[in-house]
């Protein structure tokens, strides 16, 4: 039976079963985990199922909505009114507010766009506490419309935020300082290089994975109580990392040539990357040999290591011609740092 057709009475369900309807006598709890897998569309669809499912799709605290997809049989017109009308009743019928609620966009009209911007904040009106957004195909400039200049995510109750392929943001959609709980945010294959910053007092653990940062801009990331810290750059300017005093673990991976003007006032004198590392824990540092000298750059301007245990290197900081990279920053960590080689 397709998954977008629906039995057409209970009985119909039950057979399917084999006569007896042993997933109805689940617990609700389990019932409502099972359907936090299912896109939004199936979790309507099941109200139909049998008696006791009639309501249950109001309860759920996870919605997934596919928009735009080839292999969606409605249109994409029939999509965007469902997603409407489903929202909609989230906030007049005072349902529980949404724990998860994932956008996965493959859509590119304008005024497809528009009505995810809406989506998006009503699911922030509708108190959700993870929120996903993933962009493929020709819709990567989806939020490309809000430029207010203002903070775009505002909500007490976000707390972990998943952005995917984005390619136009506005200046200030990295600024969660309306995000006073916002604890984990993943950016993974965006373009970066129009932001300001990116900047939470909130947020303990940030994942930036091939990610593209401007040419011009140096980004600077602002994040005091970060504890755990992925930084992936795969084209443009590293991003300029603040103190990041609680941070146990950090895992730098630089893949492209960042020439840095020595000669520039705001550069010459200050550290990049490593400064604000200065008090983690447990460090790992990865690049290619075109992309040491950020790094070698950057030791000249760090103090220290003090709390470093645990430290893994590529094999480019062991280059035989040039081993002074790697005895400046042995000489800033402690003597009995453990020590890890990570072999291509």
């Amino acid at each position: 039976m397709p998954p977008w057709k629906a039995p057409k009475n209970a009985s119909a369900a039950t057979a399917a079963v084999g006569g007896r309807d042993h997933i109805s006598n689940l617990p609700d709890r389990v019932l409502q985990y099972v359907l936090s897998f299912l896109p939004a569309q199936d979790v309507v669809r099941t109200c139909v199922l049998a008696k006791n499912w009639r309501h249950m799709w109001e309860s759920t605290t996870v919605l997934r909505f596919v928009c735009g997809g080839t292999k969606e049989p409605e249109s994409m017109g029939d999509i965007q009114e469902f997603v409407d009308h489903l929202l909609c009743l989230r906030i007049r019928g005072g349902a529980m507010p949404l724990h998860t609620c994932e956008f996965r966009l493959l859509q590119d009209d304008e005024d497809d766009m528009r009505s995810t911007i809406l989506w998006i904040r009503i699911a922030l009106q509708c108190k959700v506490r993870v929120l996903q957004l993933i962009c493929a195909g020709n819709c990567r400039d989806i939020l490309s419309l809000d430029v207010d200049g203002h903070p775009f995510f505002i909500s007490q109750y976000l707390k972990k935020l998943e952005l995917q392929g984005l390619d136009t943001l506005p200046n200030r959609l990295l600024d969660f300082s309306c995000c006073p709980n916002l604890e984990d945010l993943e950016v993974d294959h965006c373009y970066l290089g129009d932001l300001l910053l990116i900047s939470s007092q909130s947020v303990k653990r940030l994942n930036i994975e091939c990610c593209s940062f401007g040419e011009e801009w140096r980004l600077p990331i602002c994040a005091p109580n970060l504890v755990s810290l992925w930084l992936g750059v795969h084209n443009g300017r590293t991003p300029s990392l603040q103190r990041f005093p609680s941070l146990l673990t950090a895992f730098i991976k630089i893949y492209c040539y960042d020439l840095v003007a020595l000669d520039s006032d705001d550069e010459s004198n200050q550290s990049i990357l490593l400064q604000g590392l200065s008090e983690v824990q447990n460090l790992v540092l990865i690049s290619l040999d075109t992309c040491m000298f950020i790094f070698r750059r950057d030791l000249k301007f760090c103090s220290s290591f003090s709390k470093l245990k645990y430290l893994l290197l590529d094999e480019y900081w062991c280059e035989p011609a040039d081993f002074s990279a790697l005895a400046c920053l042995l000489k800033l960590s402690p003597v009995d740092l453990n020590i890890m080689w990570r072999l291509n």
